[in-house]
């Protein structure tokens, strides 16, 4: 069905993907344009001499931002620059883009663009996390940057925005880091999972306009434009996923948890008694759980290994539909890097090479998701 679409572009040299996602909408939809000053400086002289676009209150008589705010079923800003995006979260409406924003009652999908270092920034990360509570961020993802960098803030592509507001969003749910086990009422016992690959992984399934519940250790950033959970020891995480399953499609659990949980004391152990033998005791399989009481959840497990063996054993055990293999002692915990294997019940599907963990997470989804 034909929608009313309201493209906004802001000034980012991305801008330029902004003239081939408004060709693709405008084949089945009515597409108006607003352009800051600023973007108007990344379109080409025949894209602007071509289409009528909208850049300030003098271009369009009477009250613009009313009129277009209630004519749009649906607002994009594509590309959302560092700067669009924090005047955005303010409140802040200094141009006609902002002050159509501010007057629309509906959600508005944001496509940030920008380098990785502003896309990190603390404060930009606050103001994408204030805007995803009544508005749709749509990444931005890992790839090339400007001046031949690499790294989080590439725009998505056209098609991929387009996917974002017409394609029904099914949930994943994504795990992250290492549970902490108490000992006693200070001390506990984990592992050094660093959750990065956990975080790659959600952030690719945002970028691809999944709707991604992150649920992660209590000692790892966010991810702000994610439904955010956090977990401490393995009945905690358990109990998160026994709550957020019953409507997911996917799991990947990538959450590094203890295979041993000791015998909790409910005091602070005194080293003036003396040697301590402490207890540990085989840890539920909490993964093993889910895929009985979720038969029809996929599921995507995550094996740390010392050796290269593809465990269909293990996989078989478990039950999942998948299993991602990493060698531990090739690939460093806490590295940035990881080289995997994945598996399902008969057959290895793929290995790839020594990459990013955020190359790796792009291969993970590529090779599980239909």
């Amino acid at each position: 069905m034909s929608k009313n679409i309201l493209l906004g572009i802001t000034g980012s040299v991305a801008a330029s993907k902004s003239e081939i996602l408004f060709k693709n909408l405008s084949i089945d939809n009515n597409v108006k344009i607003i352009c800051t000053d600023a973007g108007l400086l990344y379109l080409s002289d025949d894209f602007i001499k071509n289409e009528k676009i909208i850049s300030s209150w003098e271009d369009s008589p009477g009250s613009p931002h009313i009129e277009l705010a209630r004519w749009a079923d649906e607002i994009l800003i594509y590309p959302a620059t560092a700067n669009f995006i924090s005047k955005m979260s303010m409140g802040i409406a200094d141009d006609l883009l902002l002050s159509t924003i501010l007057m629309s009652n509906k959600p508005t999908y944001i496509a940030p663009a920008m380098h990785e270092e502003m896309y990190l920034n603390s404060i930009i990360q606050q103001n994408i996390e204030k805007l995803s509570i009544n508005h749709i961020i749509c990444g931005p993802r890992y790839g090339e940057l400007d001046i031949g960098d690499t790294g989080y803030g590439r725009l998505i592509e056209p098609h991929e925005m387009i996917n974002h507001f017409q394609k029904d969003k099914f949930k994943v749910v994504v795990t992250s880091g290492g549970t902490m086990e108490m000992i006693d009422s200070v001390r506990m016992i984990s592992n050094t999972s660093s959750g990065k690959q956990g975080r790659a992984l959600g952030m690719e399934l945002l970028s691809r306009g999944y709707s991604v519940t992150y649920v992660h250790a209590n000692n790892i950033k966010i991810i702000p434009h994610a439904k955010n959970i956090s977990f401490t020891d393995s009945k905690s995480l358990k109990n998160i996923l026994q709550e957020e399953l019953s409507d997911s499609t996917y799991l990947f659990m990538t959450a590094a948890v203890s295979d041993f949980i000791p015998d909790y004391k409910d005091t602070k152990l005194d080293r003036s008694e003396g040697s301590l033998n402490l207890l540990l005791s085989p840890n539920e399989d909490i993964v093993k759980e889910v895929v009985t009481n979720f038969p029809n959840l996929t599921t995507v497990a995550f094996s740390a290994q010392v050796e290269d063996n593809l465990n269909f054993e293990k996989i078989k055990d478990k039950g999942v539909n998948y299993l991602v293999i990493n060698n531990i002692a090739k690939n460093k915990i806490g590295s940035d890097h990881n080289q995997v294997s994945i598996i399902n019940q008969t057959d290895l599907l793929y290995t790839s090479e020594k990459l990013k963990k955020e190359e790796i997470a792009s291969l993970i989804i590529d090779n599980t998701m239909n």
